[in-house]
């Protein structure tokens, strides 16, 4: 029986769900596509690629004029896919993701492989931008394990390298969740935090998504 169902109501099974080190993923199908999905969140391609698309769009965000982007909590590649195919820019993207198993799910679902000018690094990303070098024009931090953020990417430390990296007139996205009363009282203190590094701060959120809160700066 289960077989039948899953062979004339595909949509209601997951296409591929596999426990990694970090968290359960499954590849589900929404809408007429897959989507990359942790428990409690979507992580590419669904609910996630909208927050970014609205993000963007609220900051007017240029890329004819990116050269150097960094995408930090790459997932299976959706801010790439907004950046390159449907805005269309050539710049150079470096993807950070510390999960192996979320790249590998990216290429057998999602045609990382379509990508150009993509250099994918399996990394911490504390650790990555420590040592990295200011060459970024933008800046898109996305660093969830399922709805929840490490506590150690609200330190001033990481704050402060993403600054030292990013080129003056840059710009730096910071996706954050504001669900239960922890996550809020975390993202008013993480505002406070933002806004002694950076100047023009401002945030974006969709209506239908309002619990997502997309922080932007430029340098």
């Amino acid at each position: 029986m289960l077989k039948l169902l899953k062979k004339y109501l595909p949509a209601f099974f997951p296409v591929e769900k596999r426990k990694t080190g970090f968290q359960t993923l499954e590849i589900n199908r929404r809408e007429g596509h897959l989507v990359l999905d942790a428990p409690h969140v979507n992580y590419s391609y669904g609910n996630l690629h909208r927050v970014f698309q609205q993000a963007f769009s609220d900051a007017k965000l240029d890329v004819s004029k990116l050269n150097e982007v960094l995408i930090l909590g790459f997932g299976a590649g959706s801010v790439a896919d907004i950046l390159q195919n449907e805005s269309g820019s050539q710049a150079h993207i470096t993807g950070v993701e510390i999960d192996p198993e979320v790249i590998e799910l990216a290429n057998k679902y999602f045609d990382l492989q379509s990508f150009s000018n993509l250099n994918i690094e399996i990394a911490d990303a504390f650790e990555f931008v420590t040592t990295a070098k200011p060459v970024y024009n933008l800046i898109v931090v996305d660093l969830f394990i399922d709805h929840w953020i490490p506590e150690r990417f609200d330190t001033p430390e990481f704050i402060e390298n993403l600054k030292r990296i990013l080129l003056h007139g840059g710009q730096v996205f910071f996706n954050r969740m504001a669900y239960s009363h922890r996550d809020k009282q975390r993202t008013r203190q993480f505002e406070d935090l933002f806004r002694q590094y950076f100047d023009n701060v401002n945030f974006s959120r969709t209506k239908e998504i309002s619990n997502n809160i997309v922080f932007t700066a430029i340098k």
